[in-house]
């Protein structure tokens, strides 16, 4: 049968410098799978190669220290190689390599050959890693420290430098030395705050709480009576009271900490 030419198929249109730099970009990223562009020297484009390479991943090292600490050196570097290779990074700022580095693990990390041999409790532990970066350079927003009189006829949040967070396994206590292989029976609730030093830290909480700081930081209009009340009604508890009580101390505590401002 004689060679027929597909009508379908449409020239190539981008113009020629454009090609030049998907080519140099896709042999950077991904120089195992990608041709080396042919009119660079060879020094010069794995001088480049190494060099973006190490910066990158060099800020995910320093971001995740307790992953990389537990990870063999072969494994960290295959990770860091992948995510260098398959992730299509949004923000073109070095402060933000870390969260793309956990969206990477959110959503494509599963596609690797390599996770088969992932920690079980990997995401988690690159969140609550990511949530003590985040909180330790966040902008402390216009919310105004607390009087402490009445706070529960006052509209209260969560501050901009904390974040309520719960976790299947305890990422909190993950170590060379402790390393779980299965999720406990117990979620693990966990405030991660910036202390008066400007030091990230973190407290272990109760259901109850972070239930309540949940609740707080969407809340731009109850009073934290009335916040109560309704999640002792959502919580079907049968006296109220106690839900005050209770919420009301915890309050009186996470204000003194800089974890509850004003809404």
């Amino acid at each position: 049968m004689p060679h027929t030419k597909n009508k379908n198929v449409q020239p190539d249109n981008t113009p020629s410098f454009i090609r030049a730099q998907h080519a140099f970009t896709h042999y950077i990223r991904d120089p195992k799978n990608a041709p080396r562009p042919t009119d660079i020297e060879e020094r010069r484009m794995n001088m480049y190669r190494d060099l973006l390479f190490t910066n990158i991943s060099n800020v995910i090292s320093d971001a995740f220290p307790v992953l990389k600490q537990i990870s063999s050196e072969e494994h960290w570097e295959a990770l860091c190689r992948d995510f260098f290779a398959r992730h299509p990074s949004h923000s073109p700022y070095f402060s933000e390599i870390s969260q793309e580095f956990l969206q990477y693990l959110q959503t494509e990390r599963h596609d690797s050959p390599d996770a088969k041999d992932d920690f079980p409790f990997m995401l988690e532990l690159a969140h609550y890693e990511w949530a003590e970066l985040f909180v330790a350079i966040a902008e402390d927003g216009d919310s105004e420290q607390i009087a402490n009189t009445d706070p529960l006829n006052q509209v209260l949040s969560v501050a901009h430098t904390a974040l309520s967070l719960a976790y299947t396994y305890p990422v909190h206590t993950i170590s060379p030395d402790v390393l779980p292989t299965e999720a406990p029976e117990q979620p693990t609730y966990l405030v991660v705050h910036r202390s008066d030093d400007n030091r990230a830290g973190f407290l272990e909480t109760t259901p109850m709480t972070h239930a309540l700081l949940t609740a707080l930081a969407d809340n731009t209009e109850l009073t934290t009576n009335a916040l109560l009340i309704k999640l002792a009604n959502d919580l079907q508890y049968p006296n109220p009271a106690i839900i005050i009580e209770g919420g009301l101390n915890i309050v009186n505590d996470f204000i003194s900490r800089g974890i509850i401002v004003l809404a």
